[in-house]
Parts: C-alpha cells; structure tokens; sequence
C-alpha cells in the first residue's frame, strides 16, 4: 500500500517485510559495482527467425536504457510516449530500487517471445540467484509481458493495456467511462452510485469539476497485473490503481464500486503529503474492505497495546502496516481536521506538500499544538475510536 511516483500513480501494495527491503539495501550496497545487466535468452525463444531476433534484442536495449528514467527512449512506440509522461506503465511497480541495481541483482530472462496477431508478446521472469532461507520467498520480484509493434518499419514496445482491452465493453455514466470484459455483468446500481458518490464529494470539498476518467474492471489483482505488463508480480501487487495524471483507474474487484480509489481521481492533482492524500480517500472512501470507522476501532486498540509507538514510527512506516496505520492515522487526522473546522480546515491539510517536517509543522499550526505534543495528541485522537 504505497505510493511511488510523483505523477499521482498509485498502488495499494500487499505487506512486504521490512527485512526484504533491507536485504536488498544491503546487497546492492554490496555489489553495487557490479551493476552489469546481463539478459538471458531460453532456449524456447527461436532466435533464428529474424522477427524473434529483433524483438528480443529491442527489448534487451531497452532493459540496458534505463527504463526507469522517463525519457524519449526510442525503444517505445511515438503514440504512447506522446500521450502519457509516463509511458511504461510498469515502471513504479517493477522499479522499486533504481534499475541498473534491481537488474543486476533480479537478473531477468526472456522466457517467450510469440507472434499473436499483429504483435510480439514478450515474457521475462526477472529472478535472483543468491536469497536464501526467508528471502527465497521473494523470488521471482515478477513476470513481465507487454508488446512489441510495428511503427514505420521498426519493432516498437507497447504496453499491454491497450491490446488486452482492445474488445472490452464500454460504458459511460457521468464522468465515468468503465471498461469490463465481455464477460462481465455490468452493474447499473453501481455504476450510478460511484457516478454520485464521486459527485458529492466534489461538491462537498468545493474541488474543481471533476476530469472524466477511464475505470477498467478487472476480477482479481492478477487480472489487473496483466493490463500493467505482469503475468506474475510481488511488489507490485494490487487490487486497486489510480493513475491521476493518466486519468485512468484500475480495479481487481470484480466491481464498479470503489470508493477509496475514486477519490484519488477526484482531489485536485498536487504534491500533497501521502499520508493526507491516502488519509482522506480512507476517511471518505474505506480501506480495504472496510470502513473509515472499522479501520480507526483496530487501529486504537493496537495503539493502546503498543503505548511505545510514536506517530513518528508511523510516518516512517516503522510500525504498523498490519493495522493500516498509515492510512487510518491520516484519515484520523482528517476527521479532527472536519470537527474542528469543517471542510475549509480539512481543505487545508490536502494543501500540505509532501515532506514529513512540513506536515507535523502544519498539524502542530492547525490543530494548535506544540510539536513537543504532537504523539500525545496523535494517541489521544487515535484512542477516541476504541470505544466506537
């Protein structure tokens, strides 16, 4: 559950262990000199066929051209690039370490490269060779699979969004256009009922008139991975992504109503603080399956078990991710914000730009507090909801 790029791409991640992203550290540390990328072709890819040999040697370019920087990289197609800032749409999942590092270590390997139509799938596991024991369990990182094209006689990369959905239904309700597979029922009740929600709280919050946007309903979070270019992922996945600046939204639920992701889509684009970002689509929208009120209730009973806790400890997301800490606790603060001063105080949070100083800063400003009080107040809101 966290957020990684600036252009409001977001992915509700499942839990990864603290000590996996330390391992890592350590390991590119370690052999940071080596950082080498070496792709590995399978014997099942027939390099003899001129096309096959193409591809693959387009796709290792692009793997050694930094694919994590967002460039005009000549190795992606022209409309693409033109059309979204960032074009690959695997980039914030995949690349959670900077990329000459992360393939260096995940080292990847085409597994398949197979005509289908007027395109080239491309398969590749990206896999270590050296975790032991707990750290096994992180490996493979992924399986990636996205496209290679034609575009004025030369091989091109393309996401693989636009081709899996190329015969997808479409409807449209308000500001929504959602796109489900054929064989998907589509719910009126709820397609009207997020075209309403979405209304009200722009409305509500006095936001701007809402952008239309594309929600595309898929059933699990290994359905939506595919429309990111991943047969198989670990970080990366989810079962709920809002690409604000792309305008588009991405569900693993099987529904049209998703309220938490719907609210990414509605706040005025910013470089607000993610924990006000997240807190307020939780305050308004639920987490996970659950209410704004069910998620504080967990979280006060887990603070007054664990009276050590810091908000510093949360903001750092040194503790507490099993309990939706950073979430709720942002939501928490969004509540006391709309208590004390209504929709012009909350409005004043979502303004905080992203830098931990600044927010404790501007709560301790708010909520008039001395920052030497700030885990005390924080405990004391949190602990209201214990009751509840």
């Amino acid at each position: 559950m966290a957020h990684f790029t600036n252009n409001k791409t977001r992915v509700k991640k499942l839990s990864i262990s603290i000590f996996l992203f330390a391992f890592l550290f350590f390991a590119t540390k370690t052999f940071g000199q080596n950082t080498k990328i070496d792709v590995t072709i399978h014997s099942r890819v027939d390099t003899t066929k001129k096309e096959v040999k193409d591809v693959a040697e387009l796709w290792i370019n692009y793997l050694k051209s930094t694919p994590d920087s967002i460039y005009n990289n000549p190795h992606w197609n022209n409309d693409e690039k033109l059309k979204f800032k960032g074009f690959d749409f695997s980039i914030p999942y995949l690349y959670q370490f900077p990329s000459n590092q992360l393939l260096a270590y995940y080292k990847p390997t085409i597994l398949s490269i197979e005509k289908e139509g007027n395109y080239y799938g491309i398969r590749t596991i990206f896999a270590a060779d050296e975790l032991q024991g707990e750290y096994r369990k992180s490996n493979p990182w992924c399986i990636t699979k996205l496209y290679a094209i034609k575009e004025n006689g030369h091989w091109k990369l393309k996401n693989a969004m636009p081709i899996i959905t190329e015969n997808w239904n479409k409807k449209t309700i308000g500001k929504i256009t959602f796109i489900y597979p054929t064989n998907h029922n589509f719910n009126e009740y709820l397609g009207k009922k997020a075209s309403l929600f979405c209304n009200e709280i722009s409305k509500e919050f006095n936001f701007p008139e809402i952008e239309p946007f594309d929600f595309y309903i898929t059933k699990s979070g290994d359905e939506l991975g595919k429309l990111l270019n991943f047969d198989f992922s670990f970080a990366g996945y989810t079962t709920g992504i809002g690409m604000n600046e792309n305008r588009i939204l991405l569900s693993g639920l099987d529904s049209e109503f998703y309220p938490h992701e719907f609210i990414h889509l509605i706040v005025p684009r910013k470089d607000r603080h993610w924990m006000i970002e997240e807190g307020f689509a939780t305050w308004k929208g639920g987490q996970d399956g659950k209410t704004f009120e069910e998620s504080a209730f967990i979280l006060a009973n887990e603070i007054a078990l664990n009276q050590s806790v810091t908000f510093a400890d949360v903001l750092n997301k040194k503790w507490g991710w099993q309990y939706a800490a950073f979430y709720t606790t942002g939501a928490v603060l969004c509540k006391v914000a709309y208590d004390k001063g209504g929709v012009v105080l909350v409005n004043k949070l979502l303004e905080i730009p992203n830098n931990n100083e600044n927010l404790i800063q501007t709560i301790c400003s708010l909520f008039k507090i001395e920052k030497k009080d700030m885990d005390t107040f924080w405990k004391q809101e949190v602990l209201k909801f214990k009751s509840k």
